[in-house]
């Protein structure tokens, strides 16, 4: 009896188009997940800049108005303006901050609580 062991042409060719087709599919997933990663480190570099801005005015006194600028390539634009409210000891400020690096745009909005003795312009 002659019993030969292997596998046949049609075999290995079937084998390899299911390879191709999984590498295929890999490729385009490992494509789609890059691509998804840039997009986050650009939302989060946004975000830093925003965090940093909104972080220094809490340390400096508040003025009423609209302030602009570059911070490390992230153009901005901060807007500050009274809430109105009860006169007392406090004043509530709204913060509205626009940052955009090229054709990405964030829009960030805060309050922040001042007394009325702390020396912010109005």
């Amino acid at each position: 009896m002659n019993s030969q062991r292997g596998f046949t042409l049609l075999e290995m060719l079937a084998a390899l188009a299911v390879l191709a087709l999984c590498s295929s599919v890999l490729v385009v997933a490992f494509g789609n997940g890059a691509r998804a990663l840039q997009q986050v480190q650009r939302s989060d570099r946004l975000s830093l800049v925003a965090r940093s801005l909104i972080d220094d005015a809490s340390d400096r006194a508040l003025q009423v108005g609209r302030s602009d600028g570059e911070w490390s390539g992230v153009h901005w634009q901060m807007d500050v303006s009274l809430m109105p409210g009860a006169a007392g000891t406090a004043n509530a400020y709204r913060l509205d901050l626009h940052v955009s690096d090229g054709a990405r745009q964030a829009r960030y909005s805060t309050l922040q609580v001042r007394s009325a003795g702390s020396g912010a312009a109005r």
